[in-house]
């Protein structure tokens, strides 16, 4: 088991990443060149749980060769029906490539199926089987399912996205048939020899959608069930060098983070998560790089229908990892074009908001304090970011 530090340290160097003049927002270290289109493997077994309820994993593979760098490319939430409808490939010009990684991730915020009656709520998303070869295509190696929609049209549609990613190559987290299966951490190995350990939960849940024993849905952050989660969060980190935990979570149309999203943000980190990705406020939120682990807020609107203003305002985050330890950053800008599509941006007023709201200068462009989330009222923004 890999030593960890505590939260009481974490908490005492926290520092927020400075804007440098590029177009591109940086970390204070140099950002490594990204690796000529490297491999993972996955392998699936049952590690034994550390508590009870069990959260089940994939085991460890390892390869001849150690390299302790690797690399991480992150998404925002994706949502492909109109990008499917019109024949598009939403990948085609994001910098850089999704597949140029080690490793990358997305949320997918919609039930790729054809099958299924949509949930009573007011919206419900879902795109066509194609969908999943398209995300597979355009370089993703990791799904988050645990969000607010992904259910959106039943436990058949849940069950067809599930199995359309995996059979395209792409794994999935955060949701399944049962609750083993939606609270389970999945392993991948870099090829050179790193294991990463992704998580994924969701805050906010609507009604019926949490999985449980023999009920298909996604993996709950509420109480009591944020407890599972922790434990998973745990269990990953005695099984990987690595732990990437994707959360759904935050106030819609807030570029400034709330308590709720903070308080769990420090309960994540000090089980054992190294990188936190956050979506579903359709905005950008700051994030924050304590020296060794970082928390993304939110990614905003990554592959969406089209959107003006913050909300088509979106970037790769590109996390660089030496072992467990991230080591440096880079937000690569992007805006979403007529079709919603992501497009690399290096200047102009939007880039220049992108930036102030990455490096935590939030509260300008925050709306009235009178914002709520979907599932709890929260207080205004402090306009700053942090944990």
């Amino acid at each position: 088991m890999r030593a960890r530090h505590r939260w009481a340290l974490l908490a005492a160097v926290l520092l927020m990443a400075a804007c440098t003049d590029s177009s591109e927002v940086r970390s204070p270290a140099a950002t490594p060149t990204l690796a000529p289109e490297p491999t993972a493997t996955l392998s699936t077994a049952t590690l034994p749980p550390p508590t009870a309820p069990p959260p089940t994993a994939a085991e460890v593979t390892t390869t001849s060769e150690t390299t302790r760098t690797w690399t991480l490319l992150a998404g925002g939430d994706v949502l492909m029906e109109r990008s499917e409808r019109l024949g598009l490939d939403p990948f085609a010009s994001i910098t850089p490539a999704l597949g140029s990684a080690d490793l990358s991730v997305v949320n997918v915020e919609m039930a790729i199926s054809e099958r299924g009656a949509p949930h009573f709520k007011e919206y419900v998303f879902r795109a066509p089987p194609a969908a999943a070869g398209r995300i597979a295509a355009g370089g993703v190696r990791v799904a988050n399912l645990a969000n607010n929609h992904t259910m959106d049209y039943g436990a058949d549609a849940l069950s067809d996205t599930v199995d359309l990613l995996e059979g395209a190559g792409v794994v999935t987290v955060g949701a399944g048939r049962n609750i083993d299966e939606a609270y389970r951490y999945r392993i991948l190995t870099t090829e050179g020899g790193v294991s990463v350990a992704f998580v994924g939960a969701s805050v906010i849940v609507p009604s019926g959608f949490t999985a449980g024993p023999s009920a298909p849905g996604i993996a709950s952050a509420h109480s009591p069930e944020r407890a599972r989660v922790l434990d998973t969060v745990r269990a990953a980190a005695a099984a990987a060098d690595a732990v990437v935990v994707n959360v759904h979570w935050g106030v819609e149309r807030n570029p400034c983070t709330s308590d709720e999203q903070r308080t769990l943000a420090r309960e994540l980190l000090d089980a054992g998560a190294d990188a936190i990705i956050g979506h579903h406020p359709h905005v950008l939120q700051p994030v924050v790089f304590t020296g060794d682990k970082l928390v993304a807020f939110s990614l905003g609107n990554f592959i969406w229908e089209p959107r003006q203003n913050m909300r088509g305002e979106t970037g790769v985050l590109q996390i660089d990892f030496d072992g467990d330890r991230v080591v440096g950053w880079t937000l690569h800008p992007h805006l979403t074009d007529s079709d919603g599509v992501p497009v690399p941006a290096d200047s102009g007023p939007r880039v220049d908001r992108i930036r102030d709201i990455i490096a935590g200068d939030c509260g300008p462009h925050a709306p009235p304090p009178t914002t709520t989330s979907t599932t709890t009222t929260l207080p205004p923004p402090t306009g700053t970011a942090g944990i």
